[in-house]
């Protein structure tokens, strides 16, 4: 009798597959869903800041149809639905997150983020990539709804929606990569809270979260475009606007990708040299 042949080790990288690896991006939907009043609380805020936008602009440009560079009213309160949209579902979700560095290196479970069969650049790859499917559900959601309240106008065009759209995408990478850089921070920083304040001024303040780029100096945005912060929500935006043309589309794209390349070299180098400053203050 031919005794059985041992049973063949199984690697770490086929242990990790990408089927394992691939239902990591359904982790945050999933565990946003298990805490439903969290999803009230964004509901709320979300709601709350339309609403604000609606007023302000309805009171600013009053019942005439002029426009102030370059955007009418309709066009102004869509500009503040979307990026509200893309901006405060990601912010929201991003605070209540556990999945950071600077909690794991308080806790002291940080180890584990280098010791898993799955690396941990990878690991938080995939994470991200659940939070900017989490991100497009909330956008999507939104946008149903601004469409058929009318309160969102559509895109002028369908060339001006096909850009919009992967500039969307682009934007998420870069709204990712900037995220995890500041939170690699807290290897060198031991917390990233004043990085993070820092960071998500700028966000707020030079993406066109809160007041549309084309309403600053002329100085102030030809600065705030090429940034970044820029990509994540003034550029989609103002595709699906109108107020950057369709065919102006392409170095504006290419710029975004651009800035994701250069963050992600940029997270690389810290995820290399972070895994050799391993800290851990919870034992």
């Amino acid at each position: 009798m031919t005794p059985p042949s041992p049973a063949r080790p199984v690697s770490p990288s086929t242990a990790a597959g990408r089927p394992r690896a691939f239902r990591l991006a359904f982790l945050v939907p999933r565990t946003e869903w298990a805490y439903k009043p969290r999803i009230v609380a964004t509901t709320f805020v979300i709601v709350t800041q339309v609403f604000l936008y609606v007023l302000l602009w309805r009171a600013l440009y009053g019942e005439s149809s002029q426009t102030v560079v370059g955007l009418d009213a309709s066009q102004a309160i869509t500009y503040s639905v979307l990026a509200t949209l893309m901006g405060t579902g990601r912010v929201v979700l991003e605070g209540a997150s556990q999945e950071t560095a600077q909690s794991k290196i308080r806790d002291g479970s940080v180890v584990f983020w280098f010791v898993r069969p799955l690396a941990a650049r990878r690991y938080c790859a995939w994470r991200g990539v659940g939070e900017g499917l989490y991100a497009t559900a909330w956008l999507c959601a939104g946008l149903a709804i601004g469409l058929a309240t009318g309160l969102v106008s559509a895109p002028p065009t369908w060339a001006a929606t096909a850009v919009a759209v992967l500039s969307y995408a682009l934007g998420q990478v870069v709204f990712y990569q900037i995220g995890l850089l500041v939170d690699l921070t807290s290897f060198w920083t031991i917390t990233s809270f004043g990085v993070n304040r820092l960071v998500a001024f700028a966000q707020l303040l030079l993406s066109g979260g809160l007041v549309p780029l084309w309403f600053f100096p002329d100085w102030f945005r030809a600065v705030g475009e090429h940034l970044p912060f820029a990509a994540t929500i003034h550029v989609p935006v103002s595709l699906y606007t109108g107020r950057i043309a369709a065919a102006d589309a392409g170095w504006f794209l290419a710029e975004q990708a651009l800035w994701g390349v250069l963050l992600t070299l940029a997270g690389r180098f810290m995820w290399h040299r972070a895994a050799r400053r391993l800290l851990v203050l919870g034992g």
